[in-house]
């Protein structure tokens, strides 16, 4: 079993226009529709006309006068559609562009003229050396640019459409069940473990009493940490360790059954004062 030879066609074509070929550009143009042709594509003529009348005459040679301008404009059809390839020579280099009529779709190649094309009579391995790597360009730039788009959506758009023949379902593609939604907490309620302090600040409903204040006196204190000075003791960390600090009263708070005793104001009360003996 053979294969099939990738440069099959080219000695056909270049012969049909070997005649026409002025310089260097011309050889990039005809080895750009050989590779246009292999992928279906027909000539239809020279111009940059939009439209098709439907009577136009599809050939697979260039038509006559592609190379009589500087640069280059050929139009095609390929299944049914309209294409027009434009060659611009400029600085040395040859733009080429691809248009697809329908949608504007334009897509390119640019080539340094000398570089690529050595002659322009013999072999395609004298003409241009580096034709297999320009084929490739050629295709993957310039042609599967275009027309993979239009594959490539016509295969996206038959991958999404529902299977009716009963074939597993993809379960990644299955949209999850939503979670089952928690019942609104209350917010006016402190959660499990936290001391209810300063609710009646935020619930305009509360009661009165509470606060942001920690009540020393109330059933939250802390029994094992009394402090000094006030019944019940004073809250954890109210004095820091090893300060200096004056009690406010007998350690241990009041006996039981007693009033607590008044502040010892120790300091001078202001001239002229005659009430008791405290200032404040």
């Amino acid at each position: 079993m053979t294969s099939v030879d990738p440069m099959f066609g080219w000695d056909l074509t270049f012969k049909t226009v070997e005649k026409d070929i002025k310089r260097n550009s011309d050889v990039l143009v005809s080895f750009i529709h050989w590779n246009l042709t292999k992928r279906g594509f027909r000539t239809i003529g020279i111009g940059d006309e939009r439209t098709l009348t439907g009577d136009e005459e599809k050939s697979e040679l260039l038509p006559a006068g592609w190379n009589d301008k500087e640069n280059y404009t050929l139009r095609y059809v390929l299944d049914g559609k309209l294409f027009i390839l434009h060659g611009l020579n400029t600085d040395g280099n040859l733009i080429v562009n691809l248009m697809k009529c329908e949608d504007l779709a334009v897509s390119n190649i640019a080539l340094k003229i000398d570089d690529a094309v050595k002659e322009v009579k013999g072999s395609i391995e004298k003409m241009i050396p580096n034709h297999k790597d320009l084929m490739f360009s050629i295709r993957r730039d310039l042609i599967d640019t275009i027309v993979g788009r239009i594959m490539v959506t016509t295969e996206t758009q038959t991958s999404r459409t529902p299977s009716s023949r009963g074939l597993p379902v993809d379960p990644l593609r299955v949209p999850s069940r939503p979670l089952p939604q928690p019942d609104t907490p209350n917010l006016w309620e402190p959660p499990a473990g936290v001391p209810n302090i300063g609710r009646s600040d935020l619930d305009p409903f509360a009661p009165l009493g509470g606060g942001m204040l920690f009540n020393p006196f109330g059933p939250n204190r802390d029994i094992e940490n009394p402090g000094l000075g006030i019944p019940g003791g004073l809250p954890r960390g109210s004095v820091p360790p090893g300060a200096r600090f004056d009690p406010f009263g007998p350690p241990g708070g009041p006996m039981p059954g007693r009033r607590p005793n008044a502040p010892d104001a120790d300091h001078l009360p202001p001239p002229g004062f005659n009430g008791n003996d405290m200032f404040m």
